[in-house]
């Protein structure tokens, strides 16, 4: 199993922990609208099926806050993969319109044409790429969370040395905190006490009581619970091993390639890409240009 797909499917079964640790603060985040103005040279990169019709169809796995998830009503779509499509769209005078699938059943749908891209926080792979094309917007990856102040003084695996790390069952931090530990005996530093806990809620309650010096998690997830724990934690740096997420478009698309990366870098030039990430808490994985198809050997 892919680093990438792994990493999604542990999300999409602890969403609904993460959510439960403080939802309630988006309908304060939510309302806040975020627009831009159309740039007719890059609506002109479009391809003329799309111009034509108006709209661009989206496939996403609409369950994996702050990125996409449904609001408390079930059925108006929300995050920040939302707000950024609703930009790009407004930037190439089209619609974008998301439509809810399986994770897995994506790829496959742009395979048979039922739609033109897909937004849905998609590590962007190697064996992916096989299948299909990215436009990189975003990085995650394993990280850290702290309580804040960060009083360990934990920015890199080398600092975990000695201190007590609470880490999700079943998740790749298991080995990152396994060769971590591994590398401090060699230096002759102790080693990392690693408290495997089934779940996200439950790292995130060690960490709060005292009994975790350092939760182990995806930058990314760690920056959403800090957002809605304010002032309690904060995430230290940006991730020790990066990956991209890339909005997923069908194998040989270089038409619509170029007009989605030309409307992401033009969103980030103008600082629309910072107050969408800022809006939902995640600067930490922010890009300064949105590229195809990087995710060289992930």
């Amino acid at each position: 199993m892919s680093i990438g797909r792994f990493r999604r499917v542990r999300f999409a079964s602890t969403a609904a922990a993460m959510m439960i640790l403080a939802a309630p603060c988006w309908s304060v985040a939510h309302a806040e609208e975020i627009s831009t103005t159309v740039d007719q040279s890059l609506k002109d990169l479009l391809p003329a099926k799309l111009k034509d019709a108006g709209t661009i169809r989206v496939a996403s796995n609409v369950e994996y806050p702050p990125f996409e998830y449904y609001d408390t009503d079930n059925t108006t779509i929300i995050g920040l993969d939302k707000d950024l499509a609703d930009a790009i769209g407004q930037k190439l005078g089209v619609k974008l319109e998301f439509s809810n699938m399986s994770f897995d059943a994506i790829i496959p749908a742009l395979a048979a044409n039922r739609y033109d891209m897909a937004m849905s926080a998609m590590t962007d792979t190697e064996e992916r790429r096989k299948k299909v094309d990215f436009v990189d917007y975003f990085t995650s990856g394993g990280g850290f969370l702290v309580k804040h102040g960060n009083p360990k003084n934990i920015h890199t695996l080398a600092d975990i040395c000695g201190v007590t790390a609470a880490i999700d069952k079943g998740t790749t931090e298991i080995d990152d905190a396994k060769r971590a530990s591994e590398d401090c005996v060699k230096a002759g530093k102790p080693e990392v006490n690693a408290k495997v806990l089934p779940g996200t809620s439950q790292i995130v309650l060690a960490l709060q009581a005292g009994r975790a010096d350092v939760a182990m998690i995806d930058t990314s997830a760690g920056a959403y619970i800090s957002q809605q724990h304010k002032g309690e934690f904060e995430v230290p740096d940006s991730s020790y091993a990066p990956r991209p997420y890339g909005i997923v478009l069908p194998k040989d698309s270089p038409e619509l390639s170029k007009a989605i990366q030309g409307a992401i870098q033009a969103l980030i030039d103008e600082g629309t890409y910072a107050k969408i990430l800022a809006k939902w808490g995640q600067e930490v994985g922010a890009v300064k240009k949105a590229t195809i198809n990087d995710g060289a050997g992930q």
